[in-house]
């Protein structure tokens, strides 16, 4: 089954679209809350496309739906079910950019809903370091989890290293600074408003944040372990397993 489901993966997601397909994960299970217990690891992600915060989810879900039908006639045919691909084809995609290899620890057995989770749920991108930590709270996430998830930003387009790679560029982005930098010409300031979005600029400027967000830019490998660890925790977060 395990292996099915990396194939199908290797056929399905081009390395393009592996930032599309991690930031898919973090909107389905982004809707968990723990005080209501609902929301979560469900794949509802495909009910909710038309949300503000969804916008140009479809090109994450389009390769993950591929490679979820080319199950078909495998050991895994009707026994892995679309959030589980969904979990998996994160860990692939993290896997594929040079990250570290867990596709094998997800665990398998969600199941899925047939409607939306609720709505509000998700993170606004102008939320200070504090407010983002509250946030999380909510669904259980800690401080570390979250500085540690919110490293996936190292891959696409928000200007922290190699758009492919997923490496520890985004925490020495973050502890360089360079939206503060002294004396900036007026062509690094504007590239500097391109580097990642407002959530993670103010990120930086909580002391609780800084923690981890130094540990990790001095130590890929501390990233790496806490990440894979975060990663396994958010992708269980209010899903139902039979």
């Amino acid at each position: 089954m395990r292996k099915a489901i990396r194939q199908a993966l290797a056929a399905s997601v081009p390395k393009t679209k592996c930032p599309a397909v991690l930031r898919l994960v973090f909107h389905d299970a982004g809707t968990y809350l723990e005080s209501a217990n609902d929301g979560g690891m469900n794949a509802s992600v495909r009910y909710e496309l038309n949300r503000p915060e969804s916008f140009g989810l479809k090109r994450g879900l389009s390769v993950v739906k591929n490679a979820y039908d080319a199950l078909e006639g495998t050991a895994a045919e009707g026994k892995v079910s679309f959030s589980d691909m969904i979990a998996c084809a994160g860990a692939y995609a993290v896997e594929f950019t040079g990250g570290p290899t867990f596709l094998e620890r997800v665990r398998l057995g969600r199941v899925d809903v047939s409607e939306a989770d609720p709505e509000n749920r998700m993170p606004e991108q102008t939320l200070n370091g504090r407010d983002m930590r509250e946030h999380f709270a909510r669904s259980g996430i800690t401080t570390k989890d979250m500085v540690a998830l919110a490293g996936a930003h190292t891959i696409g387009g928000k200007g922290f290293g190699d758009a492919y790679t997923f490496d520890n560029a985004y925490y020495a982005t973050l502890v360089a600074d360079p939206w503060h930098k002294p004396d900036m010409t007026k062509d690094e300031a504007e590239m500097a408003e391109h580097i990642g979005l407002p959530s993670d600029k103010f990120m930086r400027e909580d002391e609780e944040n800084m923690r981890w967000i130094q540990k990790y830019a001095n130590d890929q490998d501390a990233f790496f372990a806490d990440f894979v660890d975060a990663y396994l925790r958010l992708t269980e977060l209010g899903a139902k397993f039979v």
